[in-house]
């Protein structure tokens, strides 16, 4: 049943097991003003289903601080934090309930998001290879044939469980990777050592391993790749809100806890050979990639509110995928343009339009 155009639509955010207060949750409780919905954070043990209700917390303009009530159910999910088993059980009782919610998913499978792609002829110019494998081992042929590949878990954020390994000719394997912002640099000798720390790295997380690409270099061998934020707006229409160019740490795999700057001031510093048009050409086919994917994942998932979307851009201006992200932190965006309420009053402006389709 439709809501009310009069009646405030409650809005749901669960956080993972608990309320976590965040830049994230501040700036959305900042948009719930704009946006009139009413707006709650709570955890995986919150939820009374018996009473059909959760404790949740609120953020209270008037006293300018955070406090706790008891809410009814939402008439929208928003999911923006965990993707474990806590909060999957509590999406698919909310989906059993009727409940909408803003994204189709918690989180994507990366190696099942590309084996689907691959199927789609208009994405397939901007795949680079990737395959999933059932245990690490299997590494060893991809690595010695393509020479420069990154391994990943096909579920992970914000740059965690991401390995670069390169085959050096005669001397072995030189791998990388992130923690906590530090980088972390080796090399193994033979490939029954690097097996190893592959073993270590990923546990039993399922992993990809996928062809590295020659990007677009900042100087000092700094990696830069593209995060794309896409979200619908309360028209329902696919916006690009912002994308962020982010530059790594000197020598790093990844670009995540690096820094970030403006695309259009930016992009051009990258091709300082291009023309304007060839700059505007560019973007436009930036523009192009991004509104296909968009709509490509949907016809296989279902509507999503939100997804960011990281690509990169060899030295030829060619576009490639890397991966796709249901839970975007927004971090980027705040680096390279401030504060950007736009893309946190977007998905509370959705979650009107949804809770009013009925």
């Amino acid at each position: 049943m439709a809501l009310s155009s009069r009646k405030r639509p409650i809005v749901g955010v669960i956080l993972g097991n608990r309320f976590v207060k965040t830049r994230g949750v501040q700036r959305l409780a900042e948009a719930n003003r704009k946006a009139g919905t009413n707006l709650y954070f709570f955890g995986t043990k919150d939820i009374n289903y018996k009473r059909r209700g959760i404790y949740g917390t609120y953020y209270d303009a008037l006293t300018k601080k955070w406090r706790r009530k008891r809410f009814p159910l939402p008439n929208v999910l928003y999911v923006r934090g965990g993707t474990g088993s806590g909060v999957a059980r509590v999406v698919k009782r909310f989906d059993n309930l009727g409940i909408k919610r803003i994204n189709a998913l918690t989180g994507f499978d990366k190696g099942e998001l590309f084996l689907y792609l691959q199927r789609d002829p208009d994405l397939q110019p901007y795949l680079p290879f990737t395959k999933t494998l059932d245990n690490p081992s299997e590494a060893r042929t991809y690595i010695r044939r393509l020479g420069n590949v990154y391994i990943k878990a096909c579920r992970g954020r914000r740059g965690m469980q991401v390995m670069r390994v390169i085959k050096v000719k005669h001397r072995g394997y030189r791998y990388s990777y992130s923690v906590i912002g530090s980088l972390v640099r080796n090399r193994a000798n033979h490939f029954k050592d690097m097996n190893k720390v592959l073993r270590r790295f990923f546990g039993n997380r399922k992993i990809l391993v996928q062809q590295g690409i020659d990007l677009v270099k900042d100087g000092n061998d700094r990696t830069v790749d593209l995060r794309a934020e896409l979200q619908r707006n309360k028209y329902g229409e696919i916006e690009i809100v912002a994308i962020p160019i982010r530059v790594g740490r000197p020598n790093s795999p990844i670009s995540t806890h690096g820094t970030a700057y403006r695309f259009h001031d930016y992009l051009p510093k990258l091709f300082p050979e291009y023309s304007k048009d060839e700059i505007s050409g560019l973007k436009k086919r930036i523009t192009e990639f991004l509104i296909k994917l968009y709509k490509s994942i949907e016809k296989r998932y279902g509507k999503f509110g939100e997804i960011g979307i990281d690509f990169g851009l060899d030295r030829k201006g060619r576009i490639w995928l890397i991966e796709c992200n249901a839970q975007s932190a927004k971090v980027s965006v705040e680096k390279a343009y401030g504060r950007n309420r736009r893309i946190y009053l977007n998905p509370l402006e959705y979650a009107k339009r949804l809770a009013r389709e009925g």
